[in-house]
């Protein structure tokens, strides 16, 4: 069973697409009724813990401004310029390796593939 996933509202949705090609459920902020563009990252971390689901951004204040247990996991995209198919299969080999992300933090680099 793969990780679901929640996609910040500064994640391309060419990865959303891809990964949901590549089986993965995932959920772009934008498309949330609970969420939406421009909501606080504290909303999408609760949102996060509450279904279980690593968060995928670019977004560093959830490196900074968040402590242990605040969020299901994140996936952080630490190179802007990677493409976004890229992007996508970095996470795919990221939650291969993962069955649980348990708040751990995953920086989506080359490093991965």
């Amino acid at each position: 069973m793969s990780v679901p996933v929640l996609a910040d509202e500064n994640v391309d949705h060419r990865v959303v697409h891809r990964l949901e090609h590549y089986g993965y459920d995932v959920v772009h902020v934008d498309f949330l009724a609970e969420l939406e563009k421009g909501c606080p990252d504290t909303a999408i971390a609760a949102y996060s813990l509450d279904t279980g689901r690593p968060i995928l951004t670019n977004d560093d204040d959830f490196l900074t401004e968040f402590g242990d247990g605040a969020f299901a996991g994140l996936l952080f995209i630490e190179d802007d310029s990677l493409p976004p198919a890229t992007v996508a299969d970095i996470v795919t080999e990221i939650l291969a390796l993962v069955d649980d992300p348990d708040g751990r933090v995953f920086y989506v680099s080359r490093n991965w593939l």
